[in-house]
């Protein structure tokens, strides 16, 4: 079952009016310092650091002045390479409702079309997905909106939530429209299409009746493709041959012949059906529901596309399992935009997992696997998965690579896809992986290294076993992170009354803490400064301090206040340079990063300017190179902004 990002897109950026946000300023620091704090109070600024903050302000509003005279100047013109390019004419795409018509009438449900189809088109011949999967009808910049849709079945039921996929989905479906079948009827009708389809199914194992044999087992079978082998045939296998589901299955065959519910050619379901929709739900399914538009995008380890939950709507209640007592709100639609340039031609493609780029390969590997039934692979398979050219070295991405030249292009495809495989590394080795499954069917070799020797072998459980740890402990400290955020969200009211007698405080501090902790050790046994879990370390670390500096302001002191900004800033910095080497430049969740850093400099500037030149920043080396990066990384928000305009209203009164 694939996961959707967050429910806001654009809660990185903030609401349009930063006067209407009700949740307290992370970085407002206006509260005073309580007399019971135990932790000595720094006196005032001295005369110079004064000197240096009002310096910082004069610098800060003398480049915000230039800088807006040339925003102003690039706004009125056309620029071949100017980001204000993406938001003009000449590359939105403008549809109508006969346009829409038109090319809807190509995919599999033509009477089920999405609420809008953007500038891209169902192919059959990618390499990926069985030959289907969604083109590029045009070069697209980032942030194009390449569809719109309605789940086609809201959330999942009451007794699946929190539970693995099983037959109570397919019990839920049968149950569609109170009962009468009809509901149901379409709704199976409509997932014949989906992966594996229905007549594909058929087609499987006709092959395999006709040589009379299962098609299990380790060796191919003619006329049945490996992926179907593994997808379809040994998965339905397995399910035969599990009493209870097989138990079920005749339960709920019995179920739909009462209701009348039958295949859209009319046929009666039997249990291979059944199996068939099971799988369908387990390769396509989402969490907020089933998509059928959006179950045609393919899987990529370097996606171009997005999907995004918008918030929710007043009034917009869902009933889940036709009852009032489980109403509960969900999004009436998704929205898929591109995260970077698209090709005219090339394939628009989706990450299957959520925040993908904070889970290590093993992990990704297994779960992939486990939900999709497909393989990643280790070292070289991996490399091959990743689209990386045969001369391009894997030896790691120095910092010198990047930071050391002007000339490095974070958007350059193999740019990229190198720093994606190298974000793997640990102590410059791709750690090996393994999955039992393959190694029971005989299917996929899990090492790609031929070396015999045993110290290979064991460097590489080592890399596996430092990654799990990680895991484990940012799995561990991100419930204790949860919890604290569940207990100052529930004493809103009472906060100040709440704190000293629950321990939050201190208990908040012990943990932003502990995320510092982990982050240096993690980087040492990991030897990899962009580590793909240390993305994760460095963004818990970054709430944790958040959640001190925005819940607990009345009980620090200036001081301590200082202090937690000198441990946010060298984390944001190596966060930010970490997720522009893997997303590009022009991704959403480097947005969120460029306005964490901005903040950080400007609340820090304010505090203390001399404590923020202590920290000798790259690039920071001065007030006046602190106030431009500052600046720089607002305008770079407010350029990532521009990109993703909150403007899907207006598309769908365009084709209405």
């Amino acid at each position: 079952m694939a996961t959707e990002d967050e429910d806001d897109p654009f809660a990185c950026f903030g609401g349009d009016e930063d006067e209407d946000d009700d949740d307290i300023d992370p970085f407002s620091l206006d509260a005073q310092p309580s007399n019971n704090d135990n932790v000595r109070v720094i006196p005032p600024s001295s005369a110079i650091d004064a000197a240096n903050r009002e310096k910082a302000r004069q610098l800060m509003e003398s480049y915000a002045t230039k800088k807006s005279a040339v925003a102003h100047d690039t706004k009125s013109h056309t620029a071949n390479n100017d980001d204000s390019t993406f938001i003009s004419t000449e590359f939105r795409f403008f549809s109508s409702r006969r346009d829409q018509k038109e090319r809807t009438s190509a995919l599999p449900w033509p009477q089920r079309p999405p609420l809008y189809l953007g500038p891209m088109a169902m192919s059959s011949s990618l390499a990926e997905g069985g030959g289907r999967g969604y083109v590029a009808l045009r070069d697209l910049p980032p942030g194009t909106c390449v569809l719109i849709e309605e789940p086609y079945v809201e959330g999942w039921s009451e007794g699946q939530m929190g539970k693995e996929l099983g037959l109570e989905s397919i019990r839920h479906l049968l149950r569609l429209g109170g009962g009468s079948g009809k509901r149901a009827g379409e709704v199976l009708g409509a997932l014949e299409e989906l992966h594996p389809r229905r007549e594909k199914v058929e087609e499987v194992f006709a092959v395999l009746n006709e040589l009379g044999t299962t098609g299990g087992g380790n060796g191919d079978v003619d006329g049945v493709e490996p992926l179907d082998r593994i997808q379809i045939v040994n998965m339905m296998k397995d399910m035969d041959g599990d009493f209870n589901h097989v138990n079920e299955v005749q339960s709920l065959l019995a179920m739909a012949k009462e209701e009348n519910i039958t295949n859209s050619d009319g046929s009666p379901l039997n249990s291979r059906d059944i199996n068939r929709l099971l799988l369908a739900l387990r390769y396509n399914g989402f969490e907020s529901g089933i998509y059928l538009h959006f179950s045609m995008f393919n899987h990529d380890e370097d996606p171009n596309c997005i999907k995004f939950r918008p918030s929710l709507e007043e009034g917009n209640e869902t009933k889940v399992n036709n009852s009032d007592d489980n109403a509960r709100k969900l999004p009436h639609y998704s929205e898929a935009r591109t995260t970077r340039y698209v090709r005219k031609g090339e394939a628009l493609t989706l990450h299957y997992l959520e925040n993908p780029r904070e889970v290590s390969h093993a992990t990704r590997r297994k779960i992939l696997w486990d939900q999709h039934r497909f393989d990643i692979g280790v070292e070289n398979a991996y490399r091959k998965f990743l689209h990386l050219p045969d001369d391009v070295t894997f030896n790691g991405i120095s910092d010198d690579d990047v930071g050391g030249t002007k000339d490095y292009d974070y958007d350059d495809q193999t740019n990229r896809r190198r720093a994606i495989y190298a974000s793997e590394l640990v102590n410059g080795e791709f750690p090996d992986s393994s999955l039992e499954e393959h190694k029971a069917m005989g299917t996929i070799n899990n090492t790609t290294n031929s070396n015999n020797g045993n110290s290979k072998d064991q460097d590489e459980e080592e890399d596996v076993t430092v990654t799990s740890n990680i895991e484990k402990s940012l799995d561990d400290l991100e419930e204790m992170l949860q919890e604290l955020q569940h207990i100052f969200q529930n004493t809103k009211g009472a906060l100040n009354q709440a704190l000293p007698y629950s321990g939050a405080f201190e208990r908040a501090a012990a943990l932003e803490l502990t995320f510092g902790e982990l982050v240096t050790a993690s980087r040492s046994s990991l030897g990899n400064d962009h580590h793909i879990l240390l993305s994760r370390c460095r963004r818990m670390h970054l709430d944790s301090i958040e959640l001190v500096l925005s819940k607990c302001s009345d009980f620090l002191t200036e001081k301590q206040s200082v202090e937690l900004m000198a441990r946010f800033l060298p984390t944001v910095q190596m966060l930010l340079e970490s997720q522009k080497r893997r997303l590009g430049s022009h991704h959403t969740h480097v947005a969120a990063t460029y306005h964490d850093f901005s903040m950080g400099i400007q609340s820090l500037l304010s505090l203390s300017s001399r404590r923020l030149l202590s920290l000798k920043l790259e690039g920071m080396g001065s007030l006046e190179e602190c106030s431009m990066m500052e600046l720089y990384c607002r305008r770079e928000k407010e350029r990532i902004e521009r990109l993703y305009p909150r403007d899907v209203e207006e598309i769908l009164e365009m084709v209405k």
